[in-house]
């Protein structure tokens, strides 16, 4: 039994041809996904996404025998409105007294897509509280499907009475 095969091309041209073709295909795909990557055209996430700037926050000196009113902004980046509330406020183990804060809202109630809105905290002094710094936990809920609950830190310094002059 005779076996011809087919002749070579001289050195093996035929398949560094060949390798070298994979190579140029795969750069170009590498290239395609990197072009998309970095187009800067991104599409918000599916859903309401609440987007704050940190976790703490310091809403400052609370002046004696006044309420105030302090906010806390956030924004929702997402495509689908947007709906936070304040389940909770509890002090943290750092918190002096965990007293100041008479109450909260939420503003509004419904934020946009690309829209801001704000977490509005009542504070109060209480007599005998002149100089502490309080630190409050404060559990939200939200309409956002990757982060539907988180917490956050608010601080605040209580105004210390001033010194009597004798």
């Amino acid at each position: 039994m005779l076996t011809q095969s087919c002749p070579q091309p001289h050195g093996s041209t035929g398949r560094s041809l060949r390798r070298s073709i994979g190579i140029f295909a795969l750069i170009l795909v590498a290239l395609a996904v990197l072009a998309v990557a970095c187009s800067g055209k991104s599409e918000p996430p599916d859903g309401a996404r609440l987007a704050l700037d940190g976790d703490t926050f310091d809403l400052g000196l609370i002046g004696l025998d006044e309420t105030v009113e302090r906010a806390v902004e956030f924004r929702n980046e997402g495509n689908e409105p947007l709906t936070v509330s304040i389940v909770k406020i509890r002090p943290s183990p750092n918190a002096d007294c965990g007293c100041g804060v008479e109450g909260s809202e939420v503003q509004p109630e419904v934020v946009e897509p690309g829209a801001s809105g704000q977490l509005v905290f009542r504070l109060f002094v209480p007599p005998g509280m002149e100089g502490y710094r309080d630190e409050m936990f404060v559990e939200l809920a939200s309409n956002d499907p990757a982060n539907s609950e988180r917490t956050i830190t608010i601080i605040f310094q209580m105004e210390a009475k001033p010194d009597s002059e004798g």
